[in-house]
C-alpha cells in the first residue's frame, strides 16, 4: 500500500462508512418531520375553525416540539455511531497502510 493514498483510502472509508448510517437516519427525520408538520397544520385548522382554543393549541404544539427532541437525540445517538463507524473504517485503512510498509503485522 502506498503511502501517498492512504489519506484518500482513508477518507473513502470513512465516507463510506458513515453514509450507510446517513441513509436511515435521511428517511427517519423525513418522516418525523413530515409527521409533525401534519399534526401542526390540522392544529392550526383547528384553531382556525374554532375547534380548539389557542390554550388548547399551544399545549398540543408543546408536545410536538417534545417528540422532536426526541428525534434529535435519536440523531445525535446516530450521528455518534456514524462517526465510530467512519473512525473504524479509517483506521483499518492506516492498519492496513503501516503493516504493509514494515511488512510485518505491527498495529
Amino acid at each position: 500500500m502506498d503511502f501517498e493514498n492512504t489519506l484518500a483510502q482513508m477518507l473513502a472509508a470513512a465516507k463510506a462508512a458513515a453514509g450507510s448510517h446517513w441513509k436511515d437516519v435521511r428517511e427517519y427525520m423525513r418522516r418525523e418531520l413530515a409527521a409533525a408538520e401534519d399534526e401542526a397544520k390540522s392544529i392550526a385548522l383547528e384553531v382556525a375553525n374554532e375547534v380548539k382554543t389557542p390554550e388548547q393549541a399551544k399545549i398540543e404544539l408543546e408536545s410536538i416540539e417534545a417528540s422532536l427532541l426526541d428525534v434529535k437525540l435519536a440523531l445525535t445517538v446516530a450521528s455518534k455511531a456514524a462517526a465510530q463507524d467512519a473512525i473504524n473504517a479509517a483506521l483499518d485503512v492506516l492498519r492496513s497502510a503501516v503493516n504493509s510498509a514494515a511488512k510485518v503485522a505491527i498495529f
